[in-house]
């Protein structure tokens, strides 16, 4: 995926060149920047697991979909762990722990300044990095001088300490998906979908509809993971029954039986044009109402579901693929 131009988001470019050779970047548009910096560097690891990165809110301002910074950051940087803060939005994602955003998610709900937020992610994250296999042998120590190490390593003791007690209490480390099983069926097939449209040569509306489908189901993930973490079992079991439906309907239309053979091959088709615009307008609005859910997640209020998709359930054709798609996932 190509990093956004300098012109579009300077943010990013000096995010990126930022940890390409140091672990923690705070951007001078950030309030309070060098504070921020000096605490960090007590908690982030120096073995280049783990980068950091702050950013003003103005940066995700014109950035297609809300996880577009941190996956250009992942993409971009060599450390394994990017955690990345826009404003009060709060991320994270790495290779090597399968729930770096939902304690990101956890920490950015918890209420505290953005400064226990970041250091309780990067002390938490950190203890569930796997250690290198090397770790055990005596050679690592001389590298870095004693008095820099034990300053670090008391400063990370310190913000650690208020944070044992509540890890305690915590059930043990599980990795479970806060997407519903049947949600995930769906985000998967449509990731499967977004390959086939983005390999479609010389067709505008195919790579289009590849970076919808992929906003789509990255919009989907959020807002479970943020359901998960910031509201009511209630609020998760109706997104669940809202968008089972519409995504199954939605995966029926993108298939590659119907919207992708309309691109390719329109000329076995009756009313090609009006069928394509439908199909892009259900994936829109999807989109679009899930942003809405995301936001009222975010401020705590109740879902709100608006669409309908009446255009695709009046195609008989599409009620025949969706109710297949739903008997192959065993529902």
């Amino acid at each position: 995926m190509p990093y956004l131009s300098s012109s579009n988001n300077p943010w990013l470019e000096d995010a990126v060149a930022g940890i390409s050779g140091q672990n923690i970047y705070v951007d001078p548009d950030v309030s309070g920047g060098q504070a921020l910096t000096d605490a960090l560097a007590g908690v982030v690891p120096g073995d280049g697991s783990i980068a950091v990165v702050v950013l003003p809110g103005d940066a995700a301002r014109d950035t297609p979909y809300n996880t577009y910074i941190l996956e250009q950051l992942t993409a971009g940087a060599s450390q394994q762990t990017v955690i990345v803060a826009i404003g009060d939005d709060l991320q994270a994602a790495s290779a090597t722990i399968d729930d770096a955003l939902r304690i990101a998610n956890e920490n950015e709900s918890s209420g505290g300044s953005l400064q226990d937020q970041l250091l309780e992610t990067v002390t938490e994250i950190s203890a569930e990095t796997p250690t290198s296999s090397g770790s055990d042998s005596g050679v690592a120590g001389p590298v870095i001088p004693l008095v820099i190490g034990g300053v670090v390593l008391v400063a990370a003791a310190v913000t650690a300490a208020g944070l044992i007690a509540r890890r305690r209490r915590r059930t043990p480390a599980v990795s479970i998906d806060p997407v519903p099983a049947g949600i995930r069926l769906r985000v998967n097939r449509l990731r499967e979908l977004r390959a086939d449209y983005a390999a479609v040569p010389g067709s505008p509306v195919a790579a289009e509809t590849a970076a919808g489908i992929d906003a789509l189901a990255s919009h989907v993930e959020q807002l479970f993971i943020r359901l998960d973490a910031k509201a009511g079992e209630d609020q998760s079991v109706r997104a669940e029954a809202e968008y089972s439906d519409k995504l199954a309907r939605l995966v029926a239309a993108l298939d590659r039986d119907y919207l992708l053979d309309l691109l390719t091959r329109p000329d076995l088709w009756d009313a090609p044009d009006e069928r394509i615009s439908e199909v892009r307008e259900a994936l829109s609005s999807v989109t679009t109402q899930i942003v809405d859910n995301i936001k009222q997640v975010n401020a705590r209020k109740g879902l709100l579901f608006q669409v309908s998709l009446d255009s695709l359930i009046g195609r008989s054709e599409l009620r025949d693929w969706e109710r297949q798609f739903k008997q192959s996932s065993g529902e």
